[in-house]
């Protein structure tokens, strides 16, 4: 298969407003003492709550926006509490409680899409250069089935604040961050192109949830 023809997309969970405005002053904050790949600006580098990013053909890119535009229409707005901030290979970020809701729609998303990377795309050689990351024997599996490490039994909903080049100062840095938001609600999912380092680097399109 033609690789140039393959994109990662990231069906995720756009943050409410006070949360990018949060996240993207600490990433700037990280990046001006510590070397970092990327920093949060909103434009480049989207704050964003992974729910499904596994590569689809460039052409089926519209079926993909369908099917999430038809699941956010029928889902409520979704609400995150706050568990920790967390790192771990370098990535520095704050982890969310995995309610019923979220779990709910996780699995929505990944049995609606799961067919549309799985019948074209045999791309788990492919994770580890576009993460930059070691995976565990269990998200190896994922990747063969669902075409993304994380999926599922190994979901964890989180937002990535940045990713660290020295991955041995991410302790320091995690004591200094001060998380005072322990609850929010957002109102959108998005579907972004994915860059390194699990970064969400262009924005393609954004649905309002229910409001019911």
């Amino acid at each position: 298969m033609n690789l140039d023809k393959l994109v990662r997309l990231n069906i995720a969970f756009k943050p409410s407003k006070n949360v990018i405005e949060k996240v993207v002053s600490i990433s700037r904050e990280i990046g001006k003492n510590n070397g970092i790949f990327f920093v949060l600006d909103n434009i480049q580098f989207h704050p964003h709550i992974t729910i499904y990013a596994p590569k689809y053909r460039k052409d089926d890119i519209n079926k993909v926006l369908k099917d999430v535009k038809e699941i956010a229409k029928n889902t409520g707005n979704i609400e995150f509490q706050f568990q920790k901030v967390s790192g771990g290979q370098g990535f520095i970020g704050v982890k969310f409680n995995y309610s019923p809701d979220i779990k709910k729609l996780h699995e929505k998303i990944v049995a609606k899409l799961n067919p549309l990377q799985k019948k074209d795309i045999k791309n788990e050689n492919q994770e580890s250069s576009d993460y930059h990351y070691n995976f565990s024997p269990e998200q190896k599996k994922n990747i063969k089935k669902y075409g993304y490490p994380d999926a599922m039994a190994l979901y964890s909903p989180h937002l990535t604040i940045t990713r660290l080049k020295n991955e041995f100062l991410t302790e320091s840095i995690l004591k200094n961050i001060n998380w005072d938001i322990p609850v929010f609600t957002t109102n959108q999912i998005a579907v972004y192109e994915m860059g390194e380092h699990g970064s969400c680097k262009k924005l393609i399109k954004e649905f309002y949830l229910s409001s019911k």
